[in-house]
């Protein structure tokens, strides 16, 4: 019997997903390394949804995060318009050794787009390390999963000078902690 239960507690763990972050960012010397991350719906404006994707140095504390009651209203028509994101941010402890915002704008847009790419430098400043080079590349953007790359594309001189270099990974579940 005990094996039967195994087996099955074995297969039923491959059918869920575990999320995964993992990669850097770096840029005249400063890297910043990402392994966790959140994917959730941001904002609504008629048919179109904008997917947030926040990746961090350190884990999120999502039992905090679930105690946001006016994250769990109703999407705003604009990200700017969420607490969502800000709450995120104000977690240091996740936070200050890097995070990376990505949002996705489906409807007509359809695109991807990097944010920011922050880390609080040492003299407490927001501190940016994007170089303009990043490419962004959704595998998989549904209800319940986003999974994707940031990576960089190298520009030819002069404009070769703010390239940053990235080869991060993530698949997360997409959803609000509750």
């Amino acid at each position: 019997m005990r094996i039967l239960s195994l087996m099955v507690l074995m297969a039923l763990s491959g059918t869920v997903a575990a999320d995964s972050v993992r990669g850097f960012c770096e840029r005249d010397g400063k890297r910043l390394e990402f392994t966790d991350g959140i994917a959730f719906a941001g904002a609504r404006e008629g048919d179109t949804l904008t997917t947030n994707i926040y990746l961090t140095a350190k884990p999120l504390d999502r039992k905090s995060l679930a105690k946001c009651a006016e994250c769990r209203g109703p999407l705003p028509e604009s990200t700017f318009n969420s607490p969502r994101g800000d709450l995120i941010e104000t977690q240091r402890e996740a936070v200050s050794e890097g995070w990376m915002e990505l949002h996705h704008t489906g409807g007509e847009l359809n695109m991807s787009t990097l944010v920011n790419l922050m880390y609080i430098a040492d003299d407490g400043t927001h501190t940016g390390l994007d170089g303009g080079n990043g490419k962004i590349t959704l595998d998989t953007l549904t209800d319940q999963r986003a999974t994707g790359k940031l990576t960089t594309e190298a520009r030819e001189a002069p404009m070769s000078d703010t390239d940053m270099r990235c080869d991060v990974a993530f698949d997360l579940a997409v959803g609000w902690p509750q």
